[in-house]
């Protein structure tokens, strides 16, 4: 299942654009932020991000648990 599970966020990795915003990426159930998703290199099972002081940082796609896109802002609940 494990696998499985991995397979899924390549899946949705792959889907993604570059510099496309994200605001925090799980490894291994620890949050870790960041600003953008910038490539991922299939051959060596490797994501690469952008963090907040514009540095890039490299993930092994296997131990990505989850990824949140986006904060909300104070007027996302304005119609409620």
């Amino acid at each position: 299942m494990e696998e499985k599970n991995k397979k899924c966020i390549h899946d949705v990795l792959m889907t993604i654009p570059p510099n496309y915003p994200v605001n925090t990426i799980y490894l291994n159930g620890f949050p870790v932020k960041v600003w953008a998703f910038s490539n991922m290199d299939c051959e060596k099972c490797v994501a690469y991000f952008v963090n907040e002081e514009g540095q890039v940082v490299i993930f092994d796609i296997a131990k990505i648990d989850g990824i949140s896109f986006g904060e909300l802002e104070d007027d996302d609940f304005d119609d409620c």
